[in-house]
């Protein structure tokens, strides 16, 4: 099966430290050498998927990452790169133009408290909103000369900290950035930290939750201005698409040092594409989505917290030593004085 689309963490390297994290990036080694960093680009050029989504840790911390990037790009794939905003200057900005299909900036939250206690540094948002004005303004200066830009949208990932400013974010930023393009609000997956059980008991949404979020969408895009477009994600064809019979998603994910991992959301690796060719790796890790504790585990699922317990166990098979003692050093998080809801501490 040809790979439609692979989601390559860069690195692990970031600046911040937030509460969902799905790579825990900023709690473990960057990653790869310069060096490395262009061989994988190399090796996902030779295989031609659809599109490439850059992400992290902050892509912009991987040594190599503009080659990479212009390796990609010269090989007709389309690069999308998600972003903290937290290193966007005028230059980078004017960089990107030239490169990226699609620019996403993380905005968790409609207020800088609620972004800042998520995202795990203060001036997190503030440094979103620059990097928001920035692209804007690059993308509308192109567009007046007749130049191609790349598309511009915020993603913000929904729990219950934030889920009742998904209104004012709408509203505040699409009248704020005219330019961007669309928002994209999805509730939290859960892998990584967001499938650790504090996390599930406090941010995690309900089935309720979940299923009214998806309900807003028309109301939610009502309430934007300026032709942006809103998207509501359902993250359950995910792991739905798992049980036997059904579709698989032609979706891969690499980790900075060119582990390909078995499934998106479990710390299971199936070999290194600097080792071995990516077609080989790929047959092997449809082949563990295919093996009995794999297929019981999803085929329980009917819900985010059945999810991230299936998470949770399959890290436990599956993990490596390194991955078992990084989720053994987790720290648990206590209520305090975070957001309404938050129930964080940092």
């Amino acid at each position: 099966m040809q790979v439609e689309t692979i989601v390559w963490d860069m690195t692990y390297a970031c600046s911040l430290r937030c509460i969902h994290c799905y790579s825990e990036s900023g709690r473990r080694p960057a990653g790869a050498r310069r060096e490395e960093v262009l061989r994988i680009a190399e090796e996902i050029a030779r295989v031609k998927p659809r599109d490439v989504a850059l992400s992290g840790g902050e892509p912009f911390l991987a040594p190599g990452w503009e080659e990479a990037v212009q390796c990609l790009h010269s090989a007709g794939i389309a690069v999308s790169v998600y972003v903290s905003g937290w290193l966007m200057d005028e230059a980078l900005a004017e960089r990107l133009a030239g490169t990226m299909t699609r620019v996403c900036v993380s905005v968790d939250g409609a207020r800088a408290s609620t972004h800042d206690a998520i995202r795990g540094r203060e001036g997190s948002f503030e440094r979103a909103m620059v990097a928001l004005e920035l692209l804007a303004h690059q993308k509308r200066e192109r567009l007046a000369r007749g130049e191609p830009c790349y598309s511009l949208e915020v993603e913000m990932t929904v729990m219950r900290s934030n889920l009742a400013e998904t209104e004012l974010l709408v509203q505040e930023l699409s009248r704020r950035f005219p330019g961007l393009d669309g928002l994209r609000l999805g509730m939290a997956i859960p892998g990584g930290l967001a499938a650790d059980e504090d996390f599930e008991e406090r941010e995690l949404l309900t089935d309720a939750e979940s299923l009214a979020l998806l309900a807003s969408k028309p109301r939610l895009a009502a309430l934007a201005s300026s032709g942006v477009r809103v998207a509501v994600t359902d993250v359950r064809p995910l792991f739905a698409q798992r049980e036997p019979g059904a579709p698989r998603l032609p979706m891969a994910h690499l980790e900075p040092d060119g582990q390909l991992r078995a499934f998106e959301t479990c710390e299971a690796k199936v070999g290194n594409v600097l080792e071995e060719p990516f077609e080989v790796l790929w047959e092997r890790a449809l082949a563990w989505r295919g093996e009995a504790f794999v297929v019981e585990q999803f085929g329980a699922i009917r819900s985010l917290r059945d999810w991230a317990r299936a998470s949770r166990a399959l890290d436990q098979r599956f993990g490596s030593a390194e991955d078992l003692a990084r989720i053994a050093r987790r720290p648990r998080r206590t209520l305090s004085s975070g957001p309404p809801g938050s129930g964080y501490s940092r």
